[in-house]
């Protein structure tokens, strides 16, 4: 029989975390019986009816902290008897409920990715974190700046795995002139695309405050902004007061992004930070030149003057400038993109990670059957059961002292 993973998260907005689960699911779901776990949000029951849409099965019961929900997951789990339990985290105390469940519920191979770097920052929940490791039995980062900044937290070497985020093979693209009259642009038009949820994370603020300047030398410029967040609102009255209606378009949610990357001239993310950006791999691989910002993760994709252009996040003179040059050059951007899609096809597959991922699985699978010993440690049969213990103290009682 196939071994059976349970895929976890309890992000409330798994957004491309959700996409990388998926991917991994539609490539590894032929070799494990796959099941699917997700809080009871709108995104979260979005990401199971997709996940039940590739013949998964799914889970609504996601829980974050002791309680009637984390007993009821803990309950499933024990029932299903799943070989390994592989949770997704944004951050760092996301998944930290899930593993403690999975662990108590003597599920034999704990795993988890960081889809960002270490971003925790006051003692408590970094007391809890370093604890919570105990219950892991390896750490996956999806880039080696991310692995690298989990080591610097204190995850053990010998738990730690980088696993670089991949992407499935594009479609056939979509009709360039077809994508672009449907977005009411002329040949002339340059659209810079960029895709992501609306939060302090991604940098809009910084392509906003870019902006201005970009249209004082390319005036035929558009901004096309696809996603929705919390920031929306206040971006919107931010382009209003710089006069900025009809050049920065907000598009929502968008089912065919890949219309958009047919569409689109350039793609720009400003991020402040990131794990490894699927969006901007799907841009490259759609052949279009990026410009990023010198944050982990992006600077492993994008090679500066090769694929696209980095520059410092926050700078938006900077940003200004390398979005100038991309479109005031457009042989030098045809190159960038030319490069930059073979740079994902070579590195950055979705199979490759499958097969990394599958690799990893099959480590803790072989050693959770030798008698006795942890997959992820050489601890007696007894160690397991204080393992558990001390992760869930860990999250439950805080530190005495700051």
């Amino acid at each position: 029989m196939r071994p059976a993973v349970c895929l976890f998260t309890d992000s409330l907005e798994p957004s491309g975390m959700g996409e990388h689960m998926l991917t991994l699911a539609a490539e590894l779901r032929e070799r494990y019986t796959l099941t699917f776990v997700c809080p009871p949000t709108e995104p979260g029951r979005a990401l199971l009816r997709r996940a039940a849409a590739l013949g998964l099965e799914t889970f609504t019961g996601a829980a974050r902290a002791d309680g009637p929900a984390w007993a009821r997951l803990k309950r499933w789990l024990t029932a299903r008897r799943f070989a390994l339990f592989h949770a997704h985290a944004g951050i760092g105390w996301e998944g930290q409920a899930g593993c403690r469940a999975a662990r108590d519920a003597g599920i034999p191979a704990v795993v988890r990715t960081e889809h960002l770097p270490d971003l925790i920052t006051t003692p408590h929940e970094r007391w809890a974190y370093e604890r919570g490791v105990v219950a892991v039995d390896r750490t996956i980062a999806v880039s080696d700046a991310a692995s690298a900044s989990f080591l610097r937290a204190g995850v053990p070497a010998a738990k730690l795995r980088t696993i670089r985020n991949g992407i499935p093979p594009p479609g056939v693209a979509p009709d360039r002139a077809t994508a672009r009259r449907a977005l009411g642009a002329s040949a002339r038009d340059r659209l810079i695309l960029t895709v992501g949820r609306m939060t302090p994370q991604k940098g809009h603020a910084t392509l906003l405050a870019a902006a201005p300047r970009v249209l004082t030398m390319c005036p035929n410029a558009s901004f096309l902004w696809a996603g929705e967040g919390p920031l929306q609102p206040e971006l919107r009255l931010g382009a209003d007061e710089l006069r900025l209606t009809d050049q920065v378009r907000f598009l929502g949610q968008c089912g065919d992004v890949q219309s958009l990357y047919a569409a689109a001239d350039l793609f720009v993310l400003p991020s402040r930070f990131e794990g490894l950006p699927l969006a901007l791999l799907e841009a490259m691989a759609a052949g279009l030149p990026v410009v990023g910002t010198c944050v982990c993760g992006t600077e492993e994709a994008v090679l500066d003057g090769v694929t696209g252009r980095l520059v410092p996040g926050g700078d938006s003179e900077a940003l200004a400038e390398a979005i100038v040059e991309a479109l005031s050059d457009p042989a030098k951007a045809a190159r960038w993109g030319d490069a930059g899609r073979r740079r994902v096809a070579e590195h950055f597959t979705a199979s490759r990670m499958a097969r990394e991922t599958a690799a990893l699985y099959e480590e803790l699978l072989t050693a959770a059957r030798q008698p006795g010993v942890r997959p992820g440690s050489t601890a007696s049969p007894n160690a397991r059961v204080g393992a558990a213990s001390i992760a869930r103290t860990a999250v439950t009682a805080p530190p005495t002292a700051p």
